[in-house]
């Protein structure tokens, strides 16, 4: 990017510096007036993105930051700049509006200026299209065109395509196409119809269902925020004849490919179709003035519209003149601009499939027409690095924006997704950019498709961080003479028949950050950073959660499912902080959209099941939810069992004290342990004592309940005998439970660190992101199993006590230790144990059990333990040479 230049002496360079910072510092500045006063979704997203710059200065087609810092703009403001920033001949009209003294507004009255505005409009437009009405916008002018063609024909069914793009008020928002753009307006309004676009049979078959009740067809020739694709040759004729035939209004909306965009004055011109009524608007202000205006025949004009749809603003002689301005522009020299237009437009759409050749598998198309232009980003995951962001943001279709971001900051080069395809590069520059522009547009473009194929996100990534934090960037194409692609993981696809499953989670640590694109070169705290400011940039079209991974899971009986693995990009504390519902809705999000994709079952794991109150929070999920607490329970038990064994504890008189022992996972392993320890502790929440103190005198009834029911207790320890001597007199579980809690065999606290000391069994299953149990806490020789996620045990208990066993609980060896090809932070071939419940569960769709809600079955978790054996699955307990686990990103 062209900057302030440096040079040798000090006093310059310090100059240059300053003038660096006070850029930065007027941009944060400006940003923050506008997230506070104008509009705080469109800041954040404009800061996620990392195109946030703050201009102060344009002309032609360069902007300048407060640093003097250059852009090529290839935006063009969504084709509001047919001449680029600030051309001479507008100014030149806007000059001879101040001096001639003409007023500006004379309501009611005949409007000079917009007559002679109107009168250049007819001359140039297509046919018999004579008749101009004028306005502000172009949403104003298509809200024009539709009451135009309702008046004229008596008729209110207004016909357009999907994926359209006609303006955001409420008439033209009911013709757009997107349905997520309209809903939360009550849109669409009665009497609009949505159709393929392109598709010339679906449009004969609503003509065909209704031949008389259509009032008009609006289509745009090139869909612009649709991904700039141009309408097929002979549809908009077909359009034109079914129109004709039926009597309805045929309006080819130009708001953004009229006067001289893709290289005819308007775009119809391409298909030799004249319209019955022609929206205009953006390149008529000249790049300096809001206006528009509707072009249409005197048969489409009727006395209702002529004298009940009128603008005060509409038809101001200043607007009115620089109309003119620009109309003067575009047909001077036999409108040599519009035909230079086409040459550059093929100048440049054939660069750009050079640039799409050399990345045949990032780039899937380019197309468009004139200087309206399309880059398709590929959105299939697999050709990125095997996990990372440019995998997930291909899956979402952002990486388009990102590039944006990346493209502005490092090439000083300005361009934008389309609205509603948000993997499509809009390239849209004025009509007047130079072939030299051009060229150098597809040199940064190749560079930066260059980075993202190298998966060299450390580099792609780096201006979202502060100057201070951003990593050392990879080398360049120049430096290291050719590219070296990233190795390309395994293209799945789910076989017919195959179970299909989804786990959702999220990062639980700074370690679980850091693992989760390893080639950001970046530590936990800083990728968190990110992550954040990436959140940001999220829209409605955006999922809530990245998908980090697909697997093929086959058992030891020769069965398989296929399954996809997402993240929502928030941390434990994250997620704790925001409000509840917040939270929920994210997941909820998260399981709807994997639902979309396919999934027959969707897992839950760490605090997605938390915030969602163990999967009941979650509203009309059409298959089955589990929170992955069941095998979670099966495999903490079992882990701390043997744990237990190598420690030479004896089980039936031990102390086990169970952290979290009223949540679902703390109380079901409570309900098993209870079975064969001596004395049992559970241990609540501080934070809300008297609730806390309330559950676990339940949870204390229900340990005694479990064992007066229990049929099968070869191992009974201690305090199970105890339960059963007393019952067998006819005790009642409530007296009996008052006994034993005198006998301090079953204790509750709330106060972890009275109790811990106690224990010579210790299972953490909290949902508290804080390391609860600190070396001097525990028992001499005690065994603990921690399956809370974020860990309550950090990695200084074990170095400090080696004579303790710690276990990572809740892990597990895949069938076959197979590796499922996403970084959990774990050794490969294992997993976690919420994350096995969904895999197992997957062969189970014909007679669905799920794990959900607060209490948890013990019959539930014994028949997953017996189908987990069944089908390969096993207890994960390493040797203590071996490398424990390093934090648990995602599970």
């Amino acid at each position: 990017m062209a900057s302030t230049p440096l040079t040798s002496t000090t006093d310059e360079k310090r100059a240059a510096l300053r003038a660096r910072l006070s850029s930065v510092a007027a941009r944060d500045e400006t940003a923050e007036r506008y997230r506070r006063h104008a509009n705080p979704y469109i800041a954040r997203m404009l800061d996620g993105l990392g195109i946030d710059v703050h201009y102060v200065r344009g002309e032609g087609t360069r902007l300048y930051d407060p640093a003097g810092n250059e852009y090529l703009d290839f935006a063009g403001a969504y084709g509001a700049l047919p001449f680029g920033h600030n051309p001479p001949e507008i100014w030149k009209a806007i000059s001879a509006v101040q001096d001639s003294g003409e007023p500006s507004i004379t309501l009611p009255s005949v409007l000079g200026a917009s007559a002679l505005l109107a009168e250049r409009l007819a001359t140039v437009a297509p046919g018999h299209l004579d008749q101009v009405w004028q306005c502000n916008s172009g949403a104003e002018a298509v809200e024009a065109a539709l009451k135009l063609a309702r008046a004229a024909t008596g008729r209110r069914l207004v016909v357009s395509t999907h994926n359209s793009f006609h303006g955001k008020t409420l008439g033209a928002l009911s013709a757009t196409g997107r349905p997520r753009y309209q809903t939360p307006f009550g849109a669409p309004s009665a009497g609009f119809r949505h159709i393929p676009f392109g598709d010339p049979e679906a449009l004969k078959q609503i003509f065909d269902e209704h031949p008389e009740d259509i009032a008009a067809f609006i289509v745009e020739p090139v869909q612009g925020e649709g991904g700039i694709v141009p309408a097929p040759q002979g549809y908009l004729a077909t359009a034109r004849e079914l129109c004709t035939r039926h009597g309805a209004k045929l309006i080819i909306d130009e708001v953004q490919t009229g006067l001289g965009r893709t290289g005819r004055m308007f775009a119809c011109e391409h298909h030799a179709v004249v319209p019955d009524i022609m929206p205009l608007a953006k390149a008529l202000g000249g790049g300096m003035v809001p206006i528009g205006a509707v072009v249409f025949g005197q048969d489409s004009l009727t006395e209702d519209f002529g004298l009940r749809h009128t603008s005060t603003f509409g038809g101001n002689a200043f607007c009115s003149r620089v109309g003119v301005g620009a109309v003067d522009l575009l047909t001077a020299n036999d409108q040599a601009l519009v035909r230079q237009v086409a040459q550059r437009g093929d100048y440049l759409l054939s660069g750009l499939r050079d640039v799409a050749s050399r990345h045949p598998e990032l780039v899937t198309n380019v197309r468009g027409q004139g200087l309206l232009l399309g880059v398709q980003l590929s959105d299939d995951p697999d050709i990125h690095a095997q996990q990372g962001l440019f995998r997930s943001l291909a899956d979402q279709e952002g990486l388009a924006g990102f590039l944006c971001g990346y493209l502005l900051r490092n090439e000083g080069i300005r361009l934008a997704p389309a609205y509603f395809a948000n993997s499509v590069l809009r390239v849209e520059p004025p009509l007047n950019v130079t072939e030299a522009d051009c060229d150098t547009l597809l040199g940064a473009l190749d560079r930066g498709l260059e980075v993202i194929e190298r998966g060299d996100s450390a580099r792609f990534f780096a201006h979202l961080l502060p100057a201070s934090e951003r990593p050392a960037t990879g080398t360049s194409r120049e430096e290291d003479g050719q590219v070296s692609r990233a190795s390309r993981p395994e293209r799945l696809r789910p076989c017919d028949g195959e179970p299909r499953w989804a786990f959702i989670a999220h990062p639980t640590d700074l370690a679980s950050y850091e693992s989760y694109d390893s080639r950001l070169g970046l530590p936990g705290e800083q990728v968190r950073v990110l992550f954040d400011r990436m959140n940001q940039c999220r829209n409605v079209d955006t999922a809530a959660a990245m998908l980090v991974g697909r697997c093929r899971v086959e058992t030891d009986t020769g069965e398989s499912s296929y399954g996809e693995i997402f993240a929502l990009p928030y941390g434990a504390q994250r997620l704790l902080d925001m409000p509840s519902a917040k939270s929920a809705a994210l997941v909820q999000e998260a399981v709807d959209d994997a639902v979309s994709r396919g999934a027959q079952l969707v897992g839950l794991g760490a605090y997605t099941s938390v915030i969602t109150a163990n999967a009941t929070a979650l509203r009309d999920v059409p298959v089955p939810v589990t929170t992955g607490n069941a095998y979670t329970v099966a495999a903490a038990v079992d882990g701390l069992e043997q744990a237990a064994q190598q420690q030479d504890i004896e089980l039936r008189d031990a102390c086990c004290v169970v952290l979290g022992g009223a949540g679902a996972i703390g109380l079901a392993s409570s309900l098993l342990l209870s079975e064969k320890v001596g004395r049992l502790v559970l241990v609540g929440n501080p934070a809300n004592r008297a609730r806390s103190e309330r559950r676990l005198a339940t949870a204390l009834e229900s340990v005694v309940g479990h064992l007066m029911q229990a049929e099968d207790m070869p191992q009974a320890g201690a305090l199970a005998q105890a339960v059963r001597t007393r019952a067998s007199s006819g005790a009642s579980a409530q007296a009996i439970t008052a006994e034993l809690v005198d006998q301090r065999l079953l204790i509750a606290s709330v106060d972890a660190e009275a109790v811990l000391p106690a224990g010579d069994l210790v299972l953490a299953a909290t949902s508290t992101p804080d390391q609860l149990i600190q070396p001097e806490l525990v028992r001499r020789g005690a065994a603990v199993c921690d399956v809370s996620q974020p860990p309550n045990v950090g990695p200084q208990l074990k170095a400090a006590r080696p004579d303790l066993r710690v276990v990572a609980g809740g892990l597990v060896r895949m069938p076959g230790g197979r590796d499922l090809g996403v970084d959990f932070g774990v050794p490969s071939g294992v997993t976690y144990a919420c994350t096995a419940e969904t895999m197992i569960l997957a062969h189970r769709l014909h007679d669905p059990v799920v794990s959900h809600g607060d209490k948890l079955s013990v019959d539930l978790v014994r028949m997953l333990r017996d189908e987990a054996q069944k089908l390969g699955y096993r207890l994960y307990l390493p040797a203590e040479t071996d490398q424990e686990r390093q934090g648990g990103p995602h599970a």
